[in-house]
């Protein structure tokens, strides 16, 4: 199929294809603390950029005065902008909330006729309805050996992400049984702060026969000569990676230095830590012993003895230590391991403070308000500064308070734990309040001081693995991946367990694409929501786009070959409800048909051409 250059203009002209924006997307997250605000910034610039481009689904948007408190977050928020005369969008219209919705909970787009079904739902509480359909994780019984459901896929591949799950670091083996074990948990809905004691505290031969190790083994440190494992560099990387994740604080900096005279301008609480605190810190993994199970490969043993945190030891990663006795204490509170009989393990112990204190609570759940409504209460959500947290103990000037809504973190972490630490209910409260379902579209004059507010919806452009999904899904033309072993043929790249089941000559144009659009490797890099101009000529020139719009294959052959034929109505809305969730406005519609009753066949293409290239289509 080729389109032609003429009507490549046409479209893109007319349906306001908006690729500049790709160039404004938020650039990805540092590894060390940036300053607040700097995320909610560019990403309010970002939907200043995109509502304008991004068509009329906004259009049927209740009006602000109709907006409901639906619960606490609603009290918080809309609370706080009353208080403060800030202004802030309306409800989103129903197809602007279920293609968000969708996406955010799911990591799919909606059908037509999920579509259709929800507009014409009259019930009030429908909404509420949506959000449990989609939590529920119902699984697909006939897909043994491993019952999926989009809910639990899109949540494996988030925590896979986070915690850099991938084949090449563990094994496949490895890999796959830590997804899998992750899969379990959200499917059961375990309690998270039993899930991180866990990971924490797992021991096994193997990490090819233990799901929660996979967490620990991921952390392995190599030594200078590529084969032996760096005990100490390993140990100190786990304190890292536990306290990034589960705490929300990023200790690289003071493993190499105290903070003193390096972090003052970056991260007040940081700026009086010392570096034998992180020592006290890591060696509560002291006894932790990783080491390749038969010498060679990503076959692990975890396994605990008597060793412990020597500072003797050389770095071949940071700056050498120095010979300093250290004994375990909690960064954050300074607790020691119980003594006395039964004896505490240290990584028991480490596990039950991180877990206990309210900081753990507190960062879990900005963690899943950031990945659910695009910034965090404290942003970015793994840069916890702990001395700018208590509006009653304010720091000292110029420094603020970090979290946009203090009290909301807290009464959001209190209804964690109150709740069993449960991640889906905690889901279910943000995408139910009304606060989440603003429209990113703002009627009245927009000043950027909103944005911190959560006034009106922030846009994203989509993960590289979502919008793969969604052109696969709005084309209905899928590609089977083999997950490695496995066993498995899955349609969605959601379901597949890290990149490298992206291999083979024939994936290529499919590595391609997600690799333009930021897909994290799962090593030292991360996911990235970067806009840049190859992601436009991917999506415009790309044999993989052109072979999935043509009238013999997918969606578009069943609308020109059905019996009775499809209308040239019938094609137009289906197409646009299958990519952008709505249906067509009378403009959109006009200029549709019209290439429809010209060409045909052809315009049918270029219609879906244009529209898998609309901004639009490629933002939540």
């Amino acid at each position: 199929m080729r389109i032609s250059a003429v009507r490549t203009v046409l479209w893109g002209a007319s349906l306001l294809l908006g690729q500049s924006v790709l160039g404004q997307s938020p650039s990805k997250p540092a590894n060390h603390p940036t300053p607040k605000g700097s995320t909610a910034t560019e990403l309010d610039r970002l939907t200043s950029s995109v509502i304008g481009k991004a068509g009329a689904s906004n259009r049927k948007a209740i009006p602000p005065k109709s907006v409901a408190r639906k619960n606490y977050i609603d009290g918080y928020i809309f609370g706080k902008m009353e208080q403060d005369r800030v202004p802030h969008a309306p409800l989103s219209s129903d197809e602007e909330f279920l293609r968000r919705v969708s996406l955010d909970l799911i990591g799919r787009i909606p059908q037509p006729e999920q579509v259709r079904a929800f507009v014409a739902d009259k019930d009030p509480a429908k909404r509420y309805a949506l959000v449990d359909e989609l939590t529920n994780a119902r699984v697909d019984p006939a897909a043994i050996p491993h019952p999926s459901a989009p809910f639990l896929d899109r949540w494996t591949y988030f925590f896979g992400d986070m915690f850099k799950n991938a084949a090449a670091e563990i094994g496949v083996k490895g890999r796959n049984l830590f997804a899998d074990y992750i899969h379990t948990a959200l499917l059961l809905d375990i309690p998270y702060n039993q899930v991180v004691t866990e990971m924490l505290t797992a021991s096994a031969r193997s990490n090819w026969q233990s799901g929660p190790s996979g967490f620990l083994a991921r952390n392995h440190a190599d030594d200078a000569d590529g084969l032996a494992i760096n005990h100490e560099d390993t140990i100190e990387d786990i304190a890292i990676s536990s306290s990034r994740y589960f705490l929300g604080i990023n200790l690289e900096c003071i493993a190499c230095h105290d903070g003193a005279r390096h972090l003052e301008k970056i991260n007040l609480w940081l700026s009086r830590r010392k570096r034998d605190e992180f020592w006290r810190q890591a060696s509560f993994f002291g006894g932790v012993r990783i080491y390749r199970a038969f010498g060679i490969g990503q076959e692990f043993a975890v396994r605990e003895d008597e060793h412990r945190f020597d500072l003797k030891y050389p770095s071949v990663k940071r700056v050498q230590r120095y010979r300093k006795d250290v004994a375990p204490a909690f960064l954050l509170t300074g607790e020691k391991p119980a003594v006395g009989e039964p004896r505490e393990s240290l990584r028991g112990a480490y596990a039950r403070m991180l877990t206990a204190d309210p900081q753990f609570a507190r960062a879990t759940v900005n963690m899943i308000w950031a990945e659910l409504m695009g910034v965090g209460i404290v942003d970015p959500p793994f840069e916890f500064d702990l001395s700018r947290q208590d509006p009653k103990n304010p720091p000292p000037a110029p420094w603020t308070i970090q979290p946009s809504h203090p009290e909301l973190l807290d009464a959001l972490a209190k209804d964690f734990a109150a709740n069993n630490y449960s991640l889906r209910h905690m889901m279910r409260v943000i995408t139910k309040s009304s606060a989440y379902q603003l429209s990113s579209r703002f009627g009245g004059e927009w000043r950027p001081e909103y944005a911190t507010y959560f006034a009106r919806r922030f846009v994203r452009r989509l993960p590289a693995e979502q919008l793969y999904d969604a052109i696969a899904q709005s084309t209905d033309v899928f590609i089977e991946f083999t997950v490695s072993g496995a066993g498995e043929k899955v349609k969605y790249m959601l379901q597949t367990r890290d990149p490298s089941d992206l291999g083979g000559k024939d994936l290529e144009d499919v590595r391609s694409l997600v690799s333009a659009f930021g897909q994290s490797n799962r090593d030292q890099g991360e996911k990235s929501l970067a806009g840049t101009m190859v992601q436009t000529s991917a999506l415009l020139n790309s044999n993989f786009i052109k072979e999935r719009v043509r009238a013999d294959k997918g969606r578009l052959a069943a609308l020109m070959k059905a019996d009775p034929p499809s209308s040239n109505e019938t094609v137009v809305a289906e197409l646009f409800l299958a990519t952008l969730g709505r249906l067509p406005e009378p403009k959109e519609e006009a200029l549709a048909l019209a290439q429809l009753q010209r060409y045909r066949e052809s315009g049918a293409e270029d219609l879906l051409w244009s529209l898998l290239n609309k901004t639009e289509f490629l933002f939540n």
